[in-house]
Parts: C-alpha cells; sequence; structure tokens
C-alpha cells in the first residue's frame, strides 16, 4: 500500500504545482510562510500543496515576501 506524502520539501513542492507555473524563490517564499524547518531542509505541508493546487491559497503574501527577500518591495 503507498503511503501519502505528508511533506514537501520545495524542490517536490515546485514539481506538484509545476516548475512554469511557481518560480523558486515563489516557492522558497510560501515554504517560509507556511512550512517549517526540518534540520537543514524548508518543508511544506501536504495540506498547504493541496490548498495552492485547488486554487485556495492566497500567493500575495508569499509574492510579498519573494519581494521583500529580492530587494523589490
Amino acid at each position: 500500500m503507498k503511503e501519502e506524502k505528508r511533506l514537501y520539501t520545495v524542490r517536490e513542492l515546485r514539481e506538484a504545482v509545476g516548475h512554469d507555473l511557481l518560480g523558486e524563490h515563489l516557492a522558497y517564499s510560501l515554504a517560509r510562510l507556511h512550512g517549517f524547518r526540518l534540520g537543514k531542509r524548508l518543508v511544506v505541508p501536504a495540506h498547504v500543496v493541496e490548498a495552492l493546487l485547488e486554487g485556495k491559497l492566497d500567493l500575495e503574501a508569499a509574492l510579498l515576501e519573494a519581494r521583500k527577500r529580492r530587494g523589490r518591495a
């Protein structure tokens, strides 16, 4: 029996959503806002990925965070 993933790394998050739809900086910002560190890895819970895929997650806060980190806010 195959178990469902409970946590996604940033790379796995981008693969699930699509590299063309979710850039690296935005994915990291999203992970910083809704995820947590597990050792050195930044991980995102599966329910956040599901909400993102269903369009229920507002990306504005993550986009603002990404722009702040890039110095474009």
